[in-house]
């Protein structure tokens, strides 16, 4: 098989992946998403790395998607520097980070037009008190495979901030809910590797 058509076959794998785990995500109503958005959230500050962490880049929520506010709370409340995700450039398909000094900040950041707050303000770039990033997902595996929503806005990111930051100097945490996590996400030698995958009902070590 040529390298072209492998290609489209990991294309094809994804795409049907992706259709399934947003029906199996439209079936969730808002009140389960919270409840295990809430429960990963536990997970995720009992991390031996959350602790030695003292900067935390961390995505906005979408409308029916693992909910965030949870996390940003006690971001905020731990005194951390905390790193709100935004699109940069959804032509380009770019990505930018800013510093944001609490909650009612991020809030009174003005929508995108896929219902995330979007800051108006140039964002932070050098990153320089970043060591953890929480990352989204459709979809997720137990050795930290994750099946991002096709546009590639996050693997570009996290590229750029590896690249900035040096190899193993930023913890890169998958959340996600119990309906997306998947025996083996379709991918390549150029997606990324999560350290930690989050849900629900992992057993913890």
């Amino acid at each position: 098989m040529s390298s072209s058509e492998a290609g489209g076959d990991l294309n094809a794998q994804k795409q049907a992946l992706r259709k399934e785990l947003r029906g199996r995500l439209a079936a969730l109503d808002d009140a389960e998403i919270l409840r295990q958005s809430e429960a990963v959230s536990r997970r995720l500050f009992a991390l031996p790395e959350y602790a030695q962490s003292t900067g935390v880049a961390c995505f906005l929520s979408m409308p029916k998607e693992f909910n965030t506010r949870p996390i940003l709370v006690r971001l905020f409340e731990d005194g951390n520097r905390v790193y709100p995700l935004r699109v940069k450039s959804a032509k380009e398909h770019t990505m930018s980070m800013l510093e944001a000094s609490s909650l009612a900040d991020i809030e009174s950041f003005p929508p995108s037009r896929w219902g995330i707050p979007a800051p108006a303000r140039e964002a932070l770039e050098d990153g320089s008190q970043l060591d953890m990033v929480v990352v989204p997902g459709l979809a997720f595996d137990k050795i930290g495979g994750r099946l991002g929503q096709g546009a590639g806005f996050f693997d570009r990111y996290l590229a750029k901030l590896q690249e900035l930051k040096g190899e193993g100097k930023l913890w890169l945490v998958g959340v996600t809910l119990d309906e997306l996590m998947v025996e083996r996400v379709p991918r390549d030698s150029l997606d990324f590797l999560m350290h930690h995958v989050l849900w629900p009902s992992k057993q913890m070590q």
